[in-house]
């Protein structure tokens, strides 16, 4: 029990690692550890863990020696599971006298001290509770050694408990410990003034890795899976840019963000279990499934909960996102929650969640829909007890229902089973046990359930008496009220007459379009567009597994990139020669300096690194034009977990990183690629082969220990598309490519094949053409790759700028044409470098069912050729092209790169929309998610999985 894992010493060799800590939790629960800690961790300094009774998360900290970190599972939409290790300087537990007096030690050793999570659950905030005793104890430790020098306390809690901080502060001044302390009433006065109880909501699905408790294992971070209520401004602003973490500091927008998870991804939920609990979908990922069950919901939001609009005087555009984000969580096909389970306390649900749409509704002067009618009546079916009731003395009673016949409905043979202790579902039987709070609605219902009990009339009146139990409802005082009744009595009656559930849905036609007004377009095509996962198809970005060489991010990395340095050295009186000589951090420096603090940042590449330092959260440094606070922060990130943030800023699904094996420094990873890591995709780059830089490609061979000759270019490629199974092969051409229709003369004769590429008088040596006739084509048709091309670079304009060099050059398109007819079996994708072969590119990619054209490259990728780019193609081309790409070799540009692309295509398919709207066509959100995913990613994996 003296080890260091469980008494609170530092796990680490660092020195002074204690110093580093800015907080401290009380719990290890799975949410705490699988949201607050890594937030804790990303907004700078170290954490420590107390487990609050037992000792299982200081052993499986030990059982990890030397690391200190524990892993956290995130299982993505496609059942990918990335891994997180997130860092610990100290554990242990409360449960135990020694290891408890060390964590009241704490505060004197950690002078950076400013954060105490909590992990208690509702059951758990209580006057005198175990961890309260223990809070307003450390909370006195801190009190004295307070020096005044020192940031306000934050107390944050990871528990859905309504105002859970006023609750939490308020035991906290209650309890004993407080109440008997030598020195209460400074201490209260203390707590008072520099401690800040913040009220909270959380919310993201955790569980737990399968045959490992102590690893969480959760969904994908949510927007809102921590909202903090700041009312103090006591959080630094950092915490804005924290993934997954919402801020607010006005009065009423903690409750607003409440009210919006229970209107509208708890209402949700809530109207959709029962039905499918009935037919045998017992789990809620087979909503997917159901043809039904999503356009339901979606409905029933359009039609009833979006009226919640007028009663929070919010805009819509505030609130749509919690439903397109929610209806996106429901569908992960590895995270489904067991639909009995959720269907607990369903009058109480019915309530809370759906009852306020209704009312909302009514008051909004509109008629509710039939989808809420059926979302009430279902839950009214649900709680209606059929048959034997054996359990009815028990207390609270245990009522037994009848679920549908769902042999056509359910995907296989159910097994009976428990879905909490004492609860059973028992599909050989067709029943199902339940609760219900007090039994009163049950046993109002129970008349229904009998033989010959149940009439339109019987439904309507005792449906009646059971709603208007819940608040704000009474059918006797109000006709509109009485008219909803009358309307669930009709399709209660259906469902206890026999007819399945999700039937009676199916009646009311949930697949009827949903048209929007004139003036919803603008709100739905923006909420659509941020929402919208995108895929970023070209990229030169590795993960942190590829070692820091590869992997680049950061504040130099960006200033040093070559759009910032080419643009640098123009302005400048330093030569390139000069430039190059220095450091890269004090190249960065000179940029800086010289397009940031001496002009205004206007060019496109500028504003990408001020978009971009904003989403990261450091507005006040910006403000200062501070480039060292700026460094001294991207010094706190770890690599790994700055990547996964990069994504989730950017919305991203996955990047396509280009692995190119004639590159020194990448040719190690073509050959023995680390291990895959999610979100990044791999695609196998030829540009140096295809545009023949021979002293690169025989530098490779050589290195790999073949022949410089065409036989084993060709073996290379083939081995690195073994070992990377890349997605397409891509490579650029220079302005000089071409290919022709003529074939003659491209074969390679069989004694050329073994020719030494590196010898100096060798005069010819293979064309473009012939390289991909003889080694790229054939791998590519072979192994069903596609083939990529970015076209029309002219290198080296400028050879001193290096990278920075590169300029424009013209495609020849008619060469693309040449390859799309002679290869009709082999799929193409291109882009060009030139805005003037935009039009033509265009043209190409709508004769050619083997071509699909994609992004905006390089020189194109600026927001006024980006819009005129796209709006040319949606106008030839439909929604049958990838709308952009980032082409990105800094993490960091994916953010900039992806909120200006998602701005301009806002604002593109608003005006495209409004034309089609003008004719008459009617225009549903769905229509609108649709051609959004498609543009974002969707048209690119279509093109993909098309058999030519």
């Amino acid at each position: 029990m003296t080890s260091s894992t469980f008494v609170f010493g530092a796990l680490g060799t660092e020195d002074g690692l204690l110093d580093s800590v800015t907080s401290v939790c009380i719990g290890t629960g799975r949410f705490l550890r699988a949201m607050l800690v890594p937030a804790l961790t990303e907004v700078g300094g170290e954490v420590i863990l107390a487990q609050t009774r037992g000792t299982s998360f200081p052993q499986y900290m030990a059982s990890r020696a030397p690391a200190r970190s524990y892993e956290v599972d995130t299982v993505l939409q496609d059942g990918t599971v990335m891994i997180t290790e997130v860092p610990v300087a100290a554990c242990g537990t409360l449960g135990k006298t020694e290891s408890r007096t060390a964590f009241m030690a704490l505060p004197k050793k950690l002078p950076k001290l400013r954060y105490i999570g909590l992990g208690l659950t509702e059951a758990g905030i209580e006057h005198n509770g175990r961890s309260i005793l223990d809070l307003a104890e450390f909370l006195y430790s801190c009190f004295e050694i307070d020096d005044y020098r020192r940031p306000v306390l934050s107390v944050l809690n990871t528990d859905n408990m309504p105002f859970n901080g006023d609750a939490v502060r308020g035991h906290v001044c209650s309890c004993d410990f407080t109440q008997n302390a030598s020195e209460a009433e400074k201490f209260e006065a203390w707590l008072a003034k520099r401690v800040c109880f913040h009220n909270t909501m959380v919310d993201r699905i955790t569980s737990h890795r399968e045959g490992c408790p102590d690893v969480p294992r959760a969904e994908p971070l949510p927007s809102k899976a921590l909202v903090i209520e700041d009312l103090q401004s006591v959080l630094p602003w950092k915490w804005s840019s924290v993934p997954g973490v919402k801020v607010r500091a006005q009065p009423g927008q903690l409750v607003q963000d409440i009210t919006l998870k229970l209107r509208i991804a708890n209402g949700i939920h809530t109207a959709m279990v029962y039905a499918m609990a009935l037919v045998g979908l017992f789990k809620t990922d087979s909503c997917v499934s159901h043809r039904h069950v999503l356009p339901y919901l979606e409905q029933l939001f359009e039609r009833d909960i979006v009226h919640c609009c007028s009663e929070l005087k919010m805009p819509r555009l505030s609130v749509t996102p919690v439903f397109s984000e929610w209806m996106a969580r429901l569908q992960h096909k590895h995270f489904g929650l067991e639909c009995f389970f959720v269907c607990q306390n369903a009058t109480q649900k019915m309530g809370i969640r759906l009852m306020p749409s209704v009312l909302a509704t009514l008051a909004a002067g509109e008629v509710p829909s039939d989808f809420v009618v059926f979302a009430l009546a279902v839950i009214l079916r649900f709680l209606t007890p059929v048959g034997d009731q054996p359990r009815l003395g028990e207390s609270p009673p245990v009522f037994v229902g009848r679920l549908d016949d769902f042999e056509e409905q359910a995907e296989t043979e159910q097994d009976d089973f428990s879905y909490v202790p004492g609860l059973h579902v028992r599909p050989s039987a067709g029943s199902y046990e339940f609760r219900d709070g007090d039994g009163i609605v049950p046993l109002l219902l129970r008349p229904l359930g009998r033989p010959s009990g149940c009439s339109v009339t019987a439904a309507t009146s005792i449906a009646g008496e059971v709603l208007s139990r819940l608040d704000g409802f009474d059918f006797r005082s109000s006709s509109a009220h009485a008219v909803v009744v009358e309307r669930v009595g009709v399709m209660l009656k259906k469902m206890l007459d026999g007819e399945a559930s999700l039937d009676v849905l199916a009646d009311l036609n949930p697949k009827q379009p949903l048209v929007l007004d004139e003036r919803h377009l603008e709100e739905a095509v923006k909420q659509e567009v941020e929402a919208a996962e995108a895929i970023d198809v070209h990229t030169h970005l590795f993960p942190a597994s590829h070692g820091e060489t590869l992997m680049e991010y950061g504040i130099d990395a960006m200033l040093t990139y070559h759009y910032l340095v080419s643009e640098y050295l123009a302005k400048s009186s330093e030569s390139p020669q000069d430039f190059f000589r220095y450091s890269r951090s004090r190249q960065a420096e000179h940029v800086w300096e010289g397009l940031f603090v001496k002009a205004s940042p206007l060019s496109e590449p500028c504003r990408g690194v001020l978009t971009t330092l904003m989403a990261l959260g450091l507005k006040e440094e910006l403000a200062r034009r501070d480039l060292a606070a700026i460094r001294q922060w991207y010094k706190g990130q770890d690599a790994e977990m700055f990547n996964e943030k990069m994504m989730r800023l950017a919305r991203l699904r996955y990047v396509v990183t280009s692995h190119d094996p004639f590159d020194e420094a990448q040719l190690d990873s073509c050959l023995k690629p680390p291990q895959s890591i999610p979100r990044y995709r791999s695609a196998l780059a030829l540009d140096q082969l295809i545009e023949g830089n021979w002293p690169a490609v025989c530098a490779a061979l050589k290195a790999t220990g073949k022949p410089a000759t065409l036989r084993a270019v060709k073996a290379l490629v083939l081995e690195c598309v073994m070992v990377m199974k890349p997605g397409f092969v891509t490579a650029s051409t220079s302005e000089g490519f071409s290919y022709s229709n003529i074939t003659e003369g491209r074969k390679v004769p069989d004694e050329y094949w073994d020719h030494n590429l590196s010898d100096t008088f060798m005069d010819l040596k293979p064309t473009a053409e012939q390289v991909l006739d003889n080694v790229v084509l054939p791998i590519c048709e072979e192994y069903s790759l596609p083939l990529s091309l970015r076209m029309g670079t002219r290198r080296a304009v400028q050879p001193a700028l290096k990278l920075a060099g590169d300029g424009v050059g013209t495609a020849n398109l008619q060469s693309l044409g040449s390859l799309c007819e002679k290869n009709q079996q082999i799929k193409f994708m291109f882009t060009v470098l030139s805005r003037n072969d935009q039009h033509e590119a265009a043209v190409l990619a709508s004769k050619f069912r083997n071509l699909h054209v994609w992004g905006s490259w390089w020189y194109c990728n600026y927001t006024s050729v980006v819009s005129e780019v796209t709006s040319l193609r949606l106008e030839m081309l439909g929604t049958n092209f990838t709308f952009q790409t980032s082409s990105a070799r800094v993490h960091d540009q994916l953010i900039y790169k992806w909120i200006h692309a998602r701005s301009t295509l806002e604002k593109i398919l608003l005006g495209k929309y409004r034309e089609l709207a003008s004719t008459g066509w009617a225009v549903s959100r769905g229509d609108i998610r649709r051609d959004v995913q498609s543009l974002l990613g969707g048209a690119f994996e279509e093109f993909l999985a098309k058999k030519l």
